[in-house]
């Protein structure tokens, strides 16, 4: 009891340490990102905390994959160089006896990694995207500012309102660019302001004013008077018909028969497993030997660890080419590292004393 409860309580605080700092590296690493996109105007400013928080769900489940492998290394690893291991050993215990703690300890957290995988990370890339788009396109319904000169994201079109504050129904002295088909349009207006029409689609309701429309370089100009007259804002506020294989629910994944979303499906079922299969394998893997060096232990360990994600992620592209038949899936590949974990805890049952 007292080797249960002292292992299970030294890798919950270590578990508890490493996620802190992988989930800080992450959010610093999608805050810069997103500020740059933010900086030259592919991203609305104001999603740009609301994105973060998706993708920290995003990627939940590799933090949490790898926050198992690296507790159950590092600590195990320390019992080894503490010289811990030997008075364990000396009790009676085996390498296997780690078994137990660390199932129990890694169980619920690859549950949970589980449902992540499965629910979470196409929840967060269908938000993501549907927030983005609607974040630019509120952004592109806002671009009449009092005052100020505003170009939209598609830099076809420029705004300007002297005096409109959007509380009122109007505004005073407009002036709007528009550019397409390498035709230049210039509307002056004594009046104007913003309408919502049936359809929730915005329009700058334009009065008393002049067109000029014509192409740069050219003398022929087409000027038009207008007593009133409507421009719509264009939002682009529309359900995305076709989301992409990623941002799919796992039902409709499970339903398909297209080989992309069964090589989607099988990256998702993946997850947990090797997070199960690394956690185990971390056990045989923390072995410390004073006279190999101090991390040369964590130098094979890490190199296994990429081994096995890249693995999955080409084996998931080959999928999807049709290269693996989808009955067969990712399975050989699990089989390979479970069978690699029980050789290392054989190997490991030999040399437990060295």
């Amino acid at each position: 009891m007292l080797f249960r409860k002292s292992l299970i309580h030294e890798l919950s605080w270590m578990a508890l340490a490493v996620f802190s700092v992988l989930l800080l590296m992450v959010l610093t690493t999608q805050v810069v990102k997103l500020m740059g996109q933010a900086s030259v105007g592919v991203l609305a400013s104001s999603a740009v905390w609301a994105l973060m928080g998706f993708a920290a769900v995003r990627y939940l489940p590799v933090l949490m994959s790898l926050m198992l492998f690296v507790s159950v290394l590092a600590v195990l690893t320390r019992l080894w160089r503490d010289h811990e291991m030997v008075i364990w050993f000396a009790s009676g215990m085996s390498i296997r006896s780690f078994l137990r703690p660390v199932l129990e300890f890694a169980l619920p957290v690859v549950i949970l990694i589980g449902a992540l995988s499965l629910y979470g990370w196409p929840w967060a890339l269908g938000k993501g995207d549907v927030f983005r788009q609607q974040s630019m396109a509120r952004q592109e319904t806002t671009q009449v500012s009092p005052g100020v000169f505003r170009e939209s994201s598609g830099a076809d079109r420029v705004y300007f309102v002297e005096d409109f504050t959007g509380e009122h129904a109007n505004g005073r002295n407009v002036f709007v660019q528009l550019r397409k088909d390498n035709q230049v349009s210039v509307i002056l207006a004594e009046r104007g302001g913003m309408t919502v029409d049936a359809n929730s689609e915005r329009w700058l309701w334009l009065g008393n004013g002049r067109l000029y429309r014509g192409t740069p370089g050219q003398a022929d100009y087409e000027t038009v008077r207008f007593e009133k007259a409507q421009l719509r804002i264009d939002a682009n506020e529309r359900p995305i018909s076709s989301p992409s294989t990623r941002a799919s629910d796992t039902l409709t994944l499970l339903n398909s028969h297209d080989p992309e979303h069964q090589a989607e499906l099988a990256w998702r079922i993946a997850i947990p497993i090797s997070a199960l299969i690394l956690s185990l394998m971390a056990i045989p893997l923390a072995f410390f030997n004073p006279r190999g060096g101090r991390s040369l232990n964590l130098l094979y360990a890490v190199a296994l660890y990429f081994l096995y994600y890249n693995c999955i992620n080409i084996n998931q592209a080959w999928i999807a080419d049709g290269r693996v038949p989808v009955w067969l899936g990712m399975w050989p590949l699990h089989l390979i590292a479970a069978a690699a974990t029980a050789a290392l805890f054989a190997w490991r049952s030999r040399l437990r004393m060295g």
